[in-house]
């Protein structure tokens, strides 16, 4: 009897499995708190991503304080765990995916902590934390795994935890005292969180599945026909469910039985395919968890599925037959073979070329590319070759040199698997992607106005002059002009007239990945909301101009499929004068400027001109049912590349004369006493009249 005890009791701890305390492989916290500096803000939302619920974190970061600042951010979710009954973190093991999706800190460093409340020590929360997360943008979902005795870090309340109580705390944020943001910086930074599980115990059954080779485009194995792939796969073996010894392998498993699918999406049985015997070391804390089975040849283009399962020991040493009820069945996994059609993953993107005409598209392509082509779209379309502005024809760079404005067009690549002069698999062919050689795009004088048309003198998006009701037509005013001999008149003193006057450009004018726009305008009456241009495609995509917003304030706004508005704000318009005002985009750095001045700089305007989609352009009119434009608007001029701040006061010193200050580079404040931009004589007796000043303390 006491043998057969004993072999019972050496059963039952084989085949314990770790508790899982708190899996949620959909976001669901409970509660959710942020914290920030000064010039943090924060948002935490479950948001669905492809039919998944994942937590999305939001932190924006805008220091406006005239010095540096220190930046951070971070979130504590509140949840409820059950069957936690030991009270050593050794016990216990966190996982959960996560990924940094945008922002100016790429990569960027967050740490982890585990807090409970502790009544013994007043209640509050307590408990550790290991700040070791450095992800990157182009790292994707990364799978993080930590055992709580890792955790070092003393939570600022203290380290007693309590970790038998049923409210858990999982906190993720930077690290103290975050990064020194620099005066003027602003962005915002978005990371997800997904599949957060907690575990008591070792994971009992097989985890941690990988199929190799794994490739970029989400397939796995190496094609060697184009019928035919080879894939080799792993797993980490359960855990010893014993709490007293937790060795990394349960010493009870023998080996595995390998199942996998037969490739036929009508039969989704596993089948039994093969034994894997498990190699022990004679010190079990030394036994390696990782095994391996393959390679083998499976179906390319195949959608599989696999699972093994942990054969234990019998009292006599040798496995369980296959489905014995002793043994842990472990989860079931699933992945696609590569295909022998090739897939362009990413690229190539739009490109403005520098003023030597240089530029390059590049693509990226999935495992069984082996060549590739670029071609011009035309008609007919044109295959590149090498020579004359083209090199690279042939790769996945497509290299322009010398390129002229007549060179400007759309090109893509497709990528082929062997070669296509032999019969190779073509790909589908990437996007189209526009060249930009950088100039003045369109410019519209107003000088004249001929059967209701003002020219757009260089690229012919010429202005159609209309109106809203029944009056009459905007027109030419030869009097008041400010560039040359006439000026657009927009005469809408009503703001809440039905017969507005504005006019219409062309869809395509703002077509341009960067951009300057420029004009003059002169409003005659102000009417909130009323816009100088507005081009988009309805009140959910756009990009206007208004003199006043209605509190005073000079605003550009640009809003990409209804998301949120990015905008740059200075000191509105005044009625009965003369302004110049221009708005550039490059990258995510907008600027405005007005009278040759530099007055806004946002760098989180991620949205580009392209993306409005701009196919309703007003001037003088808005998507919104906002009053039209009361006034005059001359020498409307948009470049497809942004200028410098120097080239702008140029525009407007052109005209105007004079000169204007920099105030991109201006760093006189400290000795610029009266702010007119120079270091003069009353900046120097302001200096001269303290010299010598002593503002010190001295012992008695």
């Amino acid at each position: 009897m006491t043998r057969m005890c004993l072999m019972l009791m050496g059963l039952c701890v084989a085949t314990s499995f770790g508790v899982v305390i708190y899996d949620n492989p959909s976001g669901g916290t409970t509660a959710a708190w942020n914290w920030g500096t000064d010039i943090c803000t924060h948002s935490v939302a479950e948001v669905d991503i492809g039919g998944n619920m994942v937590i999305r974190h939001t932190g924006v970061v805008s220091n406006a304080t005239g010095a540096d600042a220190n930046a951070r951010f971070g979130s504590k979710w509140d949840f409820t765990v059950s069957g936690n009954t030991s009270a050593n973190p050794a016990d216990y093991n966190v996982s959960f995916d996560i990924r940094n999706v945008s922002g100016n800190w790429d990569p960027i460093v967050l740490g982890v902590g585990i807090v409970t409340p502790n009544p013994a020590v007043g209640g509050d929360q307590y408990g550790h934390g290991y700040a070791n997360l450095n992800i990157s943008q182009s790292d994707g979902w990364v799978h993080v795994k930590f055992n709580m005795a890792d955790f070092v870090n003393n939570w600022w309340q203290g380290a007693d935890w309590d970790l038998l109580q049923s409210t858990w705390s999982i906190e993720i944020g930077q690290p103290w005292p975050g990064d020194v943001m620099p005066d003027g910086t602003s962005f915002t930074q978005v990371w997800e969180m997904d599949n957060l599980k907690i575990t008591m115990g070792s994971d009992a059954e097989a985890h941690d599945p990988v199929v190799l080779p794994a490739n970029a485009d989400g397939t796995a194995g190496t094609l060697i026909s184009q019928t035919q792939a080879q894939v080799t796969f792993g797993w980490n073996a359960g855990g010893d469910p014993d709490y007293l010894a937790a060795y990394r392998v349960n010493p009870a498993i023998e080996g595995y039985y390998f199942y996998l699918t037969n490739g036929n999406p009508s039969d989704p049985n596993l089948y039994l395919h093969d034994y894997v015997q498990q190699v022990h070391n004679a010190d079990p804390n030394l036994t390696d968890p990782y095994n391996e089975y393959g390679p083998i040849t499976l179906n390319q283009a195949t959608e599989y599925s696999w699972k093994v399962e942990e054969a234990i020991a019998d009292p006599n040493g040798n496995p369980y037959p296959a489905g014995y009820e002793n043994n842990i069945m472990g989860p079931v996994w699933t992945f696609n073979t590569i295909a022998a059609t090739p897939d362009i993953l990413v690229g190539p993107e739009n490109a403005l070329a520098d003023f030597g005409g240089n530029a390059s598209f590049s693509v990226t392509a999935g495992p069984a590319a082996t060549d590739f082509r670029w071609f011009k779209v035309g008609s007919p379309d044109i295959q590149l070759a090498d020579g004359g502005i083209y090199s690279g024809t042939q790769t996945t760079t497509l290299v322009i040199t010398g390129a002229t404005a007549a060179d400007e067009g759309q090109f893509y690549c497709i990528a082929y698997n062997g070669s296509p002069d032999a019969g190779g698999i073509a790909s589908v062919p990437s996007n189209s992607a526009k060249l930009w050689y950088p100039r003045l795009v369109s410019h519209y004088p107003f000088e004249t106005i001929t059967e209701d048309v003002t020219p757009d003198i260089i690229s012919g998006f010429d202005a159609v002059m209309m109106q809203a009701g029944t009056g009459s037509l905007p027109g030419i005013n030869s009097t008041d002009a400010r560039v040359g001999t006439s000026c657009l008149q927009l005469s809408n003193p009503d703001s809440q007239s039905a017969d507005g006057q504005y006019a219409q450009i062309p869809a395509g004018v703002v077509d341009y990945q960067d951009m300057t726009i420029s004009l003059w305008i002169r409003p005659s009456s102000i009417a909130g909301w009323a816009r100088a241009f507005d081009f988009g495609n309805g009140t959910t995509d756009y990009l206007f101009v208004t003199p006043d917003a209605g509190w005073g304030t000079l605003r550009f706004t640009s809003k990409v499929n209804d998301g949120a508005e990015q905008v740059l704000d200075a000191a509105a318009l005044t009625a009965g004068q003369w302004y110049h005002v221009a708005i550039t985009i490059t990258g995510d750095t907008g600027r405005l400027y007005r009278n040759g001045e530099l007055v806004a700089t946002n760098t989180s305007m991620t949205n580009n001109p392209i993306d409005v989609g701009a196919v309703l352009n007003y001037i003088g009119k808005s998507q919104w049912p906002d009053p039209e434009f009361d006034g005059m608007i001359d020498d409307l001029k948009i470049w497809n590349y942004a200028l410098t701040t120097v080239d702008v006061a140029k525009e407007y010193l052109t005209i105007e004369g004079g000169s204007v200050c920099n105030r991109e580079i201006y760093d006189q404040q400290a000795y610029d006493t009266n702010g007119n931009c120079i270091i003069d004589l009353p900046d120097l007796a302001s200096f001269a009249a303290r010299w010598l000043e002593n503002d010190r303390i001295y012992a008695d």
